[in-house]
């Protein structure tokens, strides 16, 4: 019982991010910074004219696609009013950079997420959400995406990423076994 627990322990250990977060404050003198996790998939550039937090990196993101009206709309809604956004596995949003004392649930807004709803929401689904028979459409994906972003506007976090394409599946290679094990 004492190697298990033992094992346990140094399973748990070796599973733990090596390193600190990095802590970049938002602006000088400010109480606010980015949490840049050590294991993150993205790297810091800079930040933008907007003050936007720009990372490099391409990375896949998993986690439940969201595909409705994010702001009051009303039946019938029009192509204007459907917004595209995940929300990341816990795993992977422990990872991503977050803001330091807005620490919230990430929600992260799909640039060129239309894309992405054309290849997996049906004609069905889009249609009773555009009448207004369902608030939205949720599936659990796997994606490509680059040009991670996080800002804060009207006192509140966002957060971006540039839908590249559906991550691949793992290919498992079938291979012929032959039937002959033994001595002879």
């Amino acid at each position: 019982m004492r190697s298990l627990i033992a094992l346990l322990s140094l399973a748990l250990v070796s599973a733990a991010p090596a390193g600190k977060p990095t802590e970049i404050a938002w602006t000088p003198g400010s109480d606010e910074a980015i949490v840049i996790p050590a294991a993150s998939p993205v790297h810091f550039k800079g930040f933008n004219k907007d003050h936007y937090a720009t990372f490099s990196g391409r990375f896949v993101l998993t986690g439940t696609f969201v595909y409705g009206c994010n702001v009051e709309c009303g039946p019938p809604m029009q192509d204007a009013d459907i917004e595209a956004d995940i929300i990341p596995d816990p795993a992977l949003a422990a990872a991503l950079p977050h803001w330091k004392l807005r620490n919230g649930d990430l929600l992260i807004y799909l640039v060129d997420g239309e894309r992405l709803a054309k290849q997996i929401v049906t004609r069905r689904e889009r249609a009773a959400l555009m009448a207004g028979k369902v608030p939205d459409v949720r599936k659990h994906v796997a994606i490509v995406v680059d040009d991670f972003q996080t800002g804060i506007e009207c006192d509140s976090p966002f957060f971006s990423a540039r839908f590249i394409a559906m991550a691949k599946p793992v290919q498992i290679a079938q291979r012929k076994v032959e039937p002959n094990y033994g001595c002879g």
